[in-house]
């Protein structure tokens, strides 16, 4: 057994949160995520809508959807969220997005396992990037948040799609627009496709933040196209 050398290393390099920037120690469990600061992260715990995550309330409470999906068809078969895209929760999103926050993922791979254990042996399929946004981002965020997640949950992960369109940004459009600004945006990888033993398996798409649905959606017709009808989708923010 390898022996658990963070309390030696927190001596010699301190941990501190990512947002407020207090010291940290091992008990909390959280490497870069201090107390207060975790609870001023909005998690999204059940009751909430099983179509598209949005947390429910009792005035837009319906048998299948919410007042925010109702009239829209989506390709996936539920989507759930960890947290909501506000406070402390969009600082988290943003630091793992735009500024290669790293060493934030183990803790995004403890908050997907103890909101999301149904979720334990899985296919993950991150959302893809463009290769000109890949290049210029460098990275990929959600197939690092995927891999964050399949750590803890034991989870494989298959970048079963690509993304063979370059989209503009989907900021200030609505929901319609943002449909039709990545529809047929997306394709399987057919070599990809043959690991995966059965179309019927489940597939767990994973992307950073759930706005609109616009883009789980173009991912989850495209593979549907391709044989793969058993999809649901996860995303670390709800906005």
């Amino acid at each position: 057994m390898v022996p658990d050398l963070r309390p030696i290393l927190d001596l010699v390099w301190p941990r501190s949160c990512f947002a407020c920037g207090a010291a940290l120690d091992n008990r909390h469990g959280f490497l870069h995520i201090c107390p207060d600061c975790l609870g001023r992260i909005d998690l999204i715990l059940p009751p909430f809508c099983k179509r598209c995550g949005c947390p429910h309330f009792e005035e837009n409470f319906r048998p299948v959807g919410c007042g925010a999906c109702a009239g829209r068809s989506f390709a996936f078969r539920s989507c759930r969220s960890l947290f909501e895209l506000r406070d402390r929760g969009r600082q988290l999103v943003h630091a793992i997005k735009f500024h290669e926050g790293h060493h934030l993922l183990p803790d995004i791979g403890r908050m997907g396992e103890e909101l999301c254990p149904e979720l334990a042996g899985k296919i993950l399929v991150p959302v893809p990037l463009h290769w000109r946004r890949h290049w210029a981002r460098g990275f990929n965020q959600s197939d690092r948040i995927c891999r964050a997640l399949a750590s803890r949950l034991r989870c494989r992960v298959i970048p079963l799609l690509r993304r063979i369109r370059h989209t503009g940004t989907q900021v200030g459009l609505g929901f319609r627009r943002r449909r039709a600004n990545v529809e047929g945006a997306f394709a399987i990888r057919p070599r990809l496709a043959k690991k995966i033993s059965s179309r019927g398996e489940e597939l767990v798409l994973v992307d950073d933040v759930f706005t609109t649905g616009a883009t789980l959606n173009a991912c989850a017709d495209a593979l549907c196209r391709g044989g793969f009808a058993n999809v649901r989708a996860l995303t670390l923010a709800r906005a």
